[in-house]
């Protein structure tokens, strides 16, 4: 789940109104399964808050799908949401269970993309396409290295998202082409939003024909060493070669 689902659900709960009573009229478990719903088809990430009126209009027959799939009225689901608001703690285990079965869903399918996913012919990229920092590593900067003595046009993308809370330092896309001789051509990218939204970015390097091709390097979450903590998502990586 990312940043943005997460605190649009805190949202959600935290514009509830008010509630009485000891417990909830449905389950914690049953309260899961229906938030888990409603994200899986991103209904959650337009949500303003949970209401009445939230439940009509347009989204008023899938939201009530939803409730008759799972057996809960529309005033019980309300009235449950309005109750955690109450109680910060069961609220607390509540949206971990959210968010660890959100999570766990989002790893498979990415798993599944990854296995259909098709190479163009000119696709060098011969690692994951998609990475999770800090899941994968604190500072992952996503090295990558590829032996090649053709010259010729290499371009390095990818799909980022780097999130409000992200600690990187000078954030950048990199691409180096080695020489035989020891030296190396060098482009950065730079520009990159930290506004929690998908944006491409691109790094691209002409080869020295003059000289050997040792191979083409870089990493694809560049940022400066005194970079401590980092949270972004990069997805549909390629390395694309273009002769000349």
């Amino acid at each position: 789940m990312n940043k943005t689902t997460i605190k649009t659900i805190a949202a959600a709960f935290a514009l509830a109104l008010s509630s009485c009573g000891n417990e909830p009229p449905i389950s914690e478990s049953k309260a899961v399964e229906v938030i888990i719903k409603m994200h899986e088809a991103d209904a959650i990430m337009f949500v303003t808050g949970y209401s009445d009126a939230t439940l009509k209009g347009d989204s008023a027959s899938y939201y009530n799908y939803i409730f008759k799939e799972t057996g809960v009225t529309k005033a019980e689901f309300l009235e449950t949401i309005e109750w955690y608001t109450q109680h910060p703690e069961r609220y607390k285990i509540l949206y971990e269970k959210v968010v660890k079965v959100v999570n766990v869903d989002d790893d498979r399918q990415r798993e599944r993309d990854e296995k259909n996913r098709v190479k163009a012919d000119n696709d060098l990229w011969n690692e994951r396409s998609y990475w999770n920092v800090p899941k994968d590593g604190i500072t992952n900067p996503v090295a990558y290295e590829i032996p090649t003595n053709e010259h010729g046009i290499y371009t390095i993308s990818a799909d980022f998202i780097y999130y409000e809370d992200d600690g990187t330092v000078d954030p950048r896309l990199c691409i180096i082409a080695d020489y035989d001789d020891g030296t190396n051509d060098f482009i950065q990218t730079r520009g990159f939003k930290k506004d929690g939204k998908k944006h491409r970015f691109s790094a691209m390097i002409k080869t020295n024909n003059a000289k050997g091709l040792k191979q083409i390097r870089g990493w694809v979450l560049d940022q400066r060493d005194d970079t401590k903590s980092k949270h972004v998502d990069v997805s549909d990586i390629t390395l694309l070669y273009t002769k000349e």
